[in-house]
């Protein structure tokens, strides 16, 4: 149960940022080796509510799983995620 209302917790979250913070938010995820469930729901709520948004991800995730090797940044002209060097 307590994963159900992580993932809750994080979308509604999200959903109240601003999309500079959900690029911040991704942008701290770099490098970050660790995994829990919690994690997996943190990421799952993260790239869903850029995605409702109507922000294109495939930079970063193929359908299955999310690429934290990149820092990236918002093309607003595009509506695009796109990597950066870090």
């Amino acid at each position: 149960m307590r994963t159900n209302n992580s993932l809750q917790e994080f979308a509604a979250r999200f959903r109240a940022a601003s999309t500079q913070s959900l690029v911040e938010e991704f942008n701290r995820q770099v490098g970050n080796a660790g995994w829990t469930s919690a994690r997996a729901n943190h990421d799952q709520a993260l790239i869903s509510e850029f995605r409702n948004r109507g922000i294109d991800t495939s930079a970063v995730y193929d359908g299955h799983s999310i690429d934290f090797s990149r820092c990236v940044r918002l093309d607003e002209a595009s509506g695009c995620l796109s990597t950066k060097l870090i």
